[in-house]
């Protein structure tokens, strides 16, 4: 059995999936590198989705809050992106990923919750463009 097919990476899979996630979506690490690519999937498959993702006491929602207001705080705009996409696909509305990042900013600073709040916004607008490209009026509420 290799990594990608041992129980926690396939618990991680099951989980990112139940997010509204391409389970094989972190495979794409793999094509970092040869040598570290193969050991960052097994790192997210097992260790972040299947472990943290799949752990107990927090539910996936408050998962999802926790990690949107951990990725404004560092301020990484391709996680700040995918974990906006990935909160609307987990079924929050956009007015609540918001709330979020206005909650933050009693907590932050407005340069950090105005900062993902703007990230955000350019997420909603470019779902909202891939979808009247595709003949619909707007994008998930």
């Amino acid at each position: 059995m290799t990594y990608q097919e041992s129980e926690r990476y396939q618990r991680g899979r099951a989980v990112l999936a139940a997010l509204g996630n391409d389970p094989d979506g972190i495979a794409s690490w793999r094509d970092v590198d040869p040598d570290v690519g193969p050991e960052l999937d097994r790192m997210l498959g097992e260790w972040c989705f299947g472990d943290v993702w799949g752990g107990e006491g927090l539910d996936p929602r408050s998962r999802r809050v926790v990690t949107l207001t951990a990725v404004a705080m560092h301020g990484r705009v391709p996680m700040i992106r995918a974990h906006v996409a990935g909160a609307l696909e987990q079924g929050f509305t956009r007015r609540e990923v918001l709330e979020v990042f206005r909650h933050l900013i009693a907590y932050a600073g407005f340069p950090v919750g105005l900062f993902a709040s703007q990230t955000a916004a350019e997420v909603f607008a470019e779902i909202d463009a891939e979808f009247a490209a595709d003949g619909g009026d707007g994008g998930p509420a």
